[in-house]
C-alpha cells in the first residue's frame, strides 16, 4: 500500500491547473489539477488534503490528491 501524507493547499489556479501543497513535514509539494481524486475537483486555499508523492526531476510532485474533512 502507498504511503499516505497530510498537508494544507497553499494555492491553487484553476485556470492554470496546478497549485502547491504545504506538508505537515517536509517542503512544500507541487500538483496537477488532474491529480485530484474528487467529483468536483475544487480545493480552495487552507484544505487539508491528503496524497502519495513521486519524485520527478524537478522535485517531489503530488498524487492521487483527497480532501480530508
Amino acid at each position: 500500500m502507498e504511503e499516505r501524507h497530510f498537508g494544507v493547499v497553499k494555492t491553487f489556479d484553476i485556470f492554470k491547473g496546478f497549485g502547491f501543497i504545504q506538508r505537515q513535514k517536509g517542503q512544500d509539494v507541487f500538483f496537477f489539477y488532474q491529480e485530484i481524486e474528487a467529483d468536483d475537483k475544487i480545493l480552495a486555499t487552507g484544505d487539508q488534503v491528503s496524497f502519495t508523492l513521486e519524485k520527478k526531476p524537478k522535485g517531489w510532485r503530488a498524487l492521487k490528491i483527497k480532501k480530508e474533512g
